[in-house]
């Protein structure tokens, strides 16, 4: 348990020669004093916290009824701690904090209060679930439906990794879930309700899946170019839909379906990163992917989708299934969606385009002090090299 004490700091004397009481608390190889804001001489100081100066003392009586509350004050709340266990992950400075009530360790902001109201404010249902499922796991695995910030330490961590293997939960899950606790840890230092010293990611690492990037070969890439789906009901719209999004550089399903109506070129911000790198990505719109427009052009977006349908979700489910009949008809039952972002990126390394213009065209977040500061990105160069790609195919299929 942490020791408190009451200590006459005798470095400097005030212009009376007396000075300052302090309570010192020592904890987790951790030590700091609270200001009592009280002076008395030396030779009147007992070092009792009842009675901290002697009776014969100028306001003795109400002196000592000062530091003693004090004192008792700062001991009760290190009992609190101790029987809430959060104690054992505390620093003396955040004990400190505790008691004087500062912003940045306010009692009740608890992790369970951060995640209930971090998860309401997330923008879609797919992610309040994905953190209704992470808190599901909690609770099961710590039995408890009140947790502290002190709670959530490296061992938790660990021990809740361990458990979650051995129920079957795979590495990509446990991921997710681990991804969505750090975010709420993170919020709550961001906002100070968290003690900076009680983050636990910096020993814990997320472990993650080795899983070898999927993407669909040239020769099934054209093949589902060709396929005469003219008459199929659905199929040409997941073919179509699927092969926009490569034309367009690999535009994630939600960005495409969102696309407003234009010309000659498309302006758009990631979802994914729209509230915290809203950075514009501009694609000039290839020959290729103007005949699909063509083919589904929307009176307010770019393509009908958002206009036949109530919901992205509802569209993507609809197209998904669809998408996995035509993967069998050219021999890849496992396609889905994101294979054409994937496809275009694996194809443009192989015909040597830069990893940075890729990565430009994918809409990832710049991650150089010049690249967010200083450079002016040519969105030509993304156009040359999606062109490029879109020839290789076509040269690849005139060479077989």
């Amino acid at each position: 348990m942490a020791k408190l004490t009451v200590i006459l700091d005798k470095r400097t004397a005030n212009r009376l020669g007396r000075y300052p009481v302090k309570l010192r608390i020592t904890h987790n190889n951790s030590n700091t004093t609270a200001s009592a804001n009280i002076f008395i001489s030396e030779n009147a100081f007992t070092g009792k916290p009842e009675n901290i100066c002697v009776r014969t003392y100028a306001n003795a009586k109400q002196v000592n009824a000062y530091v003693k509350e004090l004192y008792y004050q700062y001991l009760n709340a290190i009992h609190e701690l101790e029987s809430t266990g959060r104690l054992r992950a505390m620093t003396a400075s955040d004990i400190k904090r505790f008691v004087e009530g500062k912003k940045e360790f306010h009692t009740e902001y608890t992790f369970t209060s951060v995640f209930e109201e971090y998860m309401k404010t997330r923008r879609t249902e797919k992610t309040r679930q994905t953190f209704a499922y992470t808190w599901q796991k909690i609770v099961q695995y710590s039995g408890k439906e009140r947790i502290f910030f002190e709670e959530i330490d490296y061992k938790f961590l660990t021990g809740m990794d361990n458990w979650m293997e051995q129920h079957g939960i795979g590495v990509s899950s446990r991921g997710i879930v681990f991804r969505n606790i750090r975010s709420i840890l993170n919020y709550a230092i961001n906002n100070d309700w968290m003690s900076q010293s009680l983050y636990p990611f910096r020993k814990f690492k997320i472990r993650t899946a080795n899983k070898e990037k999927v993407y669909l070969p040239e020769e099934a890439m054209m093949q589902l170019v060709g396929l005469d789906l003219s008459d199929a009901e659905g199929l040409l719209a997941a073919r179509d839909f699927f092969l926009l999004s490569f034309y367009l550089c690999g535009i994630n399903p939600i960005d495409l379906y969102n696309l407003p109506k234009t010309t000659n070129k498309v302006s758009f911000v990631r979802t994914k990163i729209r509230y915290h790198d809203p950075q514009p990505i501009h694609l000039f719109i290839q020959p290729e992917a103007q005949a699909i427009i063509e083919r589904h052009a929307g009176r307010e977006h770019l393509i009908d989708f958002a206009e036949h349908y109530h919901s992205f979700e509802s569209c993507y489910h609809f197209l998904k299934h669809r998408l996995k009949k035509i993967g069998e008809l050219i021999g890849q039952p496992d396609i889905t969606f994101y294979w054409a972002r994937y496809s275009w990126a694996t194809y443009a390394s192989k015909i040597d385009i830069p990893d940075s213009t890729i990565s430009k065209a994918l809409g990832h977040t710049e991650t150089t002090l010049a690249e967010r500061r200083y450079i002016s990105f040519d969105w030509n160069k993304v156009d040359r090299a999606n062109r490029q790609v879109i020839d290789y195919l076509k040269t690849y299929s005139n060479e077989q």
